[in-house]
């Protein structure tokens, strides 16, 4: 962890000696109810002497519910899965409680709290103290300090409960980050060996909106608007990252926070790695305050930055970011938190890319964009490029590739050949490339990506459409099997259809996408029905009948485990292979049953009213924030 200025004070929480018996206690905050049967509540204050919470030594239960009922059968079941908690048909969720550690800011303080009496807090309750906290010392999430900076800088409300319990307990209700109020168990990963590090992981048990309904996007205080990297693959498995971001706030505000990937593992030892923050200041080297723990960057400002008026912060890390897979490639993913990031990114950035990338020998860089140069730096091939086009996210990714390109229509496509160069394959997949292209934009209009580059990767079965890029898997580039009986029976729709989908990624997800995790499935329905319409026009109208089969029967398999938005919080129990089915239903329900439902509407309205309407969104939403 690293913390300076404000965070210092809330870093160990101690006892101020006042106390009172804790029978009878009751304390509410946010979905979560908090009822005392025994033991003494003993007040906690920060570095600064400022009351902080609540230490309780004794039993009671912590009951968490929401007011949305589709919501609590998914998380009863989450709770049952996970284990350690009670889950009373058509009542909260419960968990029994011996001792726990209630933090919060000013303005998250209960309206109830019990008469405090002076004295000395005796060593045994000091020393309890001390020994909770070094029970949740490992733990991969944020700690308390960075809520309770962040949200006392801004006077925001922030509430952090560490329950300990059969399985320990972890309850926020948090302003300061994405207004949400969660439930998350803490525990070991499972079937990791006696040998691997000592850590804990958190797995959300329920997560509920704090101040609007589901349907609404999450509050927005600042807008990542123009990002820029400098990316160093330097020895092993890490590198050097220089940041350069602007935002604009969209109201006062003295502290950020931003998500940066804290921790890999090494995959044999599965020992911990840990990024090192170097610094972080303003453009004009004016250095910044900040606290770094659990993949959580706090930033703090010399001042109230104003609300409408660009700010650009600049960042520097050293990052376990550079495994190599196969020992030819390596990757910044998707949406992967490698750089600072906002935590609401679906709606709090839209933003173009400037990189420059250096990855060792013989690897070569990949950046989305125009390619501004390819170079060499001594023991380093780099990269320069531009990506004008503003999205949430962004991958870079290197690895043992050679290239074959073809300018068509105004709109470069660059195929990149894993391992050996493959000109026939990459002779298919550019010839398919712009025939797709060219069928898209009279539904969606222009392709929004003047340089596109489907990179292949060392796997099989899947592909992800990064803005700019498509990854993509051996089978697309077997020179005999584009398009080939094989194979489209081997994965979902074969690998016409699966190239179709990522490349109408470029606009579902590229231009407009979702307001939040929860409604992925539109995105990914909206590029689904796109591909099958390629099909039926390009292919055969038989195979898009029976790509639309596949999404009937394979939605009817899972559409009773959750709603389509609930799909992707589906938690499994703690065991090795017990998640493969769960993962299954979310991919069905995401990648199945949304398209299902389009195809309906298709069949509903009609093909000229609902493609009119896929047009429309892409116009109307192409510069807006998803809402």
């Amino acid at each position: 962890a690293l913390a300076s200025g404000p965070a210092e004070p809330f870093l160990v929480p101690v006892l101020s000696g006042r106390s009172a018996p804790a029978k009878d206690v009751v304390l509410i905050s946010g979905a979560g109810r908090y009822a005392f049967s025994s033991g003494t509540v003993w007040e906690v204050v920060d570095g600064a002497r400022r009351p902080l919470g609540l230490w309780v030594q004794g039993d009671g239960v912590l009951e968490w519910t929401t007011d949305d009922p589709a919501a609590m059968k998914v998380y009863r079941g989450n709770a049952g899965r996970v284990g350690g908690l009670d889950t009373p048909k058509d009542g909260p969720i419960v968990a029994k409680l011996t001792s726990a550690l209630v933090l919060h800011s000013a303005a998250a303080r209960p309206s109830a709290l019990p008469e405090l009496q002076p004295g000395e807090a005796p060593a045994a309750a000091t020393s309890g103290l001390t020994s909770f906290l070094r029970r949740w010392k490992d733990d991969v999430l944020a700690p308390p300090a960075a809520g309770l900076a962040a949200a006392s800088a801004d006077g925001r409300k922030y509430w952090i409960a560490l329950v300990a319990a059969e399985k320990d307990v972890r309850h926020e209700v948090d302003e300061t980050r994405c207004d949400l109020d969660t439930l998350t168990v803490v525990e070991r990963p499972a079937g990791l060996p006696t040998s691997a590090d000592a850590y804990r992981v958190g797995r959300t048990v329920g997560s509920h909106p704090i101040g609007r309904s589901r349907r609404a996007s999450p509050r927005v205080d600042w807008i990542l608007t123009d990002l820029s990297v400098d990316v160093r693959e330097t020895e092993g498995f890490r590198g050097v990252l220089a940041v350069e971001e602007t935002i604009l706030p969209q109201r006062p505000l003295t502290a950020l926070s931003f998500d940066l990937d804290g921790l890999s593992l090494s995959p044999r030892l599965l020992s911990r790695r840990e990024t090192v923050f170097q610094e972080a200041s303003l453009a004009d080297g004016t250095p910044l305050s900040v606290h770094y723990a659990g993949g959580v960057l706090v930033v703090f400002l010399p001042k109230a930055a104003p609300a409408g008026v660009p700010l650009t912060l600049r960042f520097r890390y050293d990052a376990p970011y550079f495994e190599r897979y196969g020992d030819n490639y390596w990757e910044l993913p998707l949406a992967g938190a490698w750089y600072p990031q906002p935590p609401a990114v679906m709606v709090q950035a839209r933003h173009g890319l400037k990189a420059v990338v250096r990855a060792k020998k013989p690897l070569v860089p990949i950046a989305p964009g125009r390619t501004v140069r390819r170079f060499e730096d001594g023991e380093w091939n780099g990269v320069e490029s531009v990506l004008e086009p503003k999205s949430p996210f962004q991958a870079i990714l290197a690895g043992k590739y050679t290239f074959h390109e073809e300018t068509k229509g105004g709109v470069t496509a660059r195929v990149a050949s894993y391992g050996v160069s493959k000109p026939k394959s990459a002779a298919k997949l550019l010839s398919l490339f712009h025939a797709i292209r060219e069928f898209y934009e009279p539904y969606l209009g222009p392709f929004p990506f003047p340089e596109y580059t489907i990179v292949e990767v060392n796997d099989y079965g899947f592909g992800q459409a990064p803005p700019g890029l498509m990854r993509i898997t051996h089978e697309a580039f077997e020179a005999n099997q584009v398009g080939g009986d094989f194979w489209s029976q081997v994965f979902s729709g074969g690998v016409n259809e699966r190239i179709a989908h990522e490349l109408a990624h470029a606009y579902w997800g590229g231009v407009v996408w979702n307001a939040q995790d929860a409604d992925v499935w539109l995105v990914e329905a909206f590029a689904e029905v796109a591909a099958g319409r390629a099909i039926e026009v390009l292919r055969n109208p038989r195979e898009y009948e029976r790509l639309r089969g596949n999404w009937k029967a394979n939605a009817k398999e899972s559409a009773s485990r959750a709603p389509m938005p609930y799909a992707w919080e589906l938690v499994a129990k703690a065991s090795p292979g017990a998640a493969d089915t769960l993962v299954l239903d979310s991919i069905r329900l995401t990648y199945s049953k949304g398209p299902a439902l389009l195809a309906a509407i298709r069949g509903e309205i009609g093909d000229d009213l609902f493609f009119t309407a896929m047009k429309s969104f892409q116009k109307s939403f192409a510069t807006r924030r998803p809402a």
